[in-house]
């Protein structure tokens, strides 16, 4: 049978490797913070747990109070880790384990046996895997699934530990010999720590694949979706849209060429981010949002009638051109001209959509630009351009858009 300090050594070779590994992985993916805390979290697992197999080499304060104070607070770590995977701050019940064994230990009467310190430990340990389960099974990362097969396995480790302490504080060992139930629960910590592990790969080599699939689908200035993307959330939108119809719109930035020939293509760039910045912000839930082109941009939506693009459409045409973009020695503003097609969701078709709002795209340029056209049939509406006084005189900027559209609602409906 290995003795403790065998199964000590063993743990640490473990977790030092898992560390060194997890640190390896992060120096050449920054960006991806998981790792760099999971290695922390075991880093301060073997070098905790080294510290208390040398209890005999070093001081009973090292081994005892520092050592097992540093492996608890790799819960702290191995928490901030699961947050990483989808932003959340770490809740401050991580750092319960530490404060148990800490409190724990301040009590004379404790301190003083072993079976006592065992039990504190075990509970304290019971305590991180609750609280690693908890933020498991209230995240958002991987799937539904996987959180719940983690979460349940963390909670039956931490029914081991308590096991563990109870039997502890009976049997009230003077070594760790003594305790007979250790290799059982040692059997269900490697088998359920192996389970943990292969488990919470599998989320990492998931997330890492999600990210490549959005790096392959993403424009990589502005962040929206390539023509790739764009055309794959839009047979998606099809086939999940609870609306009855589908809204194809085709942005192009007026005059961009000048822009660039007279101010650089770092102004452009600004121009082309701003845009993305301003469409995304007034975005509706049921969309999509792509870059088709040097200057183009398109968005799909679901809508039930015309007059939900038009308005969309205008409400980020309006946005855009009262922002204000930094062109170094001045401040320049830039518009957009827009083109729309709408089709029942039974016929839509992403080339035949593109090709009918590129028509009403370019009957607004014709129409003296910065403004909306809706293809509707066989006729293109020109939603009417609001003039900056009139603009001003609205307090309610959606207001003022639905009014002009009102004026050319029945031409919509043709």
């Amino acid at each position: 049978m290995i003795d403790v300090k065998t199964a000590f050594l063993l743990w640490v070779i473990q977790a030092g490797t898992l560390a060194i590994l997890l640190f390896a992985i992060w120096l050449h993916a920054r960006d991806q913070r998981h790792f760099l805390w999971f290695g922390l979290g075991f880093l301060l697992q073997a070098v905790g747990l080294g510290m208390v197999g040398l209890r005999d080499q070093i001081p009973a304060v090292i081994s005892i109070h520092v050592g097992n104070t540093l492996s608890l607070l790799g819960f702290v770590c191995w928490g901030q880790a699961l947050c990483a995977f989808d932003g959340r701050r770490v809740p401050a019940y991580v750092a319960l384990p530490a404060a148990i064994w800490v409190g724990g230990n301040a009590v004379p009467m404790l301190t003083a046996e072993l079976g006592y310190r065992m039990a504190i430990y075990n509970t304290a340990a019971a305590a991180g895997l609750v609280a690693l389960a908890a933020i498991t099974l209230t995240g958002t990362f991987s799937t539904r699934r996987y959180r719940r097969m983690l979460g349940t396995v963390w909670f039956l480790q931490a029914g081991a530990c308590l096991v563990f302490a109870y039997m502890a504080t009976r049997i009230m060992p003077r070594s760790f010999t003594e305790m007979t139930l250790a290799v059982a629960v040692s059997i269900v910590g490697l088998i359920a720590f192996v389970t943990a592990m292969t488990l919470i790969a599998k989320m990492m080599m998931d997330r890492s694949e999600e990210r490549l699939q959005a790096l392959v689908r993403a424009d990589p200035l502005t962040g929206a979706l390539n023509r790739r993307g764009f055309s794959d959330a839009f047979e998606q939108l099809v086939g999940t849209a609870p609306s009855s119809a589908i809204a194809m719109i085709i942005f192009d930035l007026d005059h961009f060429k000048q822009v660039n020939d007279r101010h650089g293509h770092q102004v452009g760039d600004r121009v082309l981010l701003e845009f993305s910045a301003t469409c995304k912000a007034h975005l509706p839930q049921r969309a999509a949002f792509g870059r088709t082109g040097g200057e183009e941009f398109a968005a799909v939506l679901a809508v039930n009638e015309p007059k939900d693009a038009a308005l969309f459409a205008e409400t980020v045409r309006m946005a855009f051109a009262e922002r204000e973009i930094d062109a170094e020695t001045q401040r320049i503003h830039a518009t957009t001209s827009v083109g729309i097609a709408v089709a029942p969701l039974a016929t839509a078709n992403l080339e035949t959509m593109m090709a009918q709002a590129d028509a009403a795209l370019y009957a607004a340029k014709a129409e003296g630009r910065n403004r909306t056209s809706v293809k509707t049939g066989a006729h293109v509406v020109t939603v009417p351009p609001a003039h900056s006084d009139s603009l001003d005189a609205q307090a309610d900027r959606q207001v003022a858009v639905l009014k002009r559209i009102a004026a050319v609602g029945n031409k919509l409906h043709d």
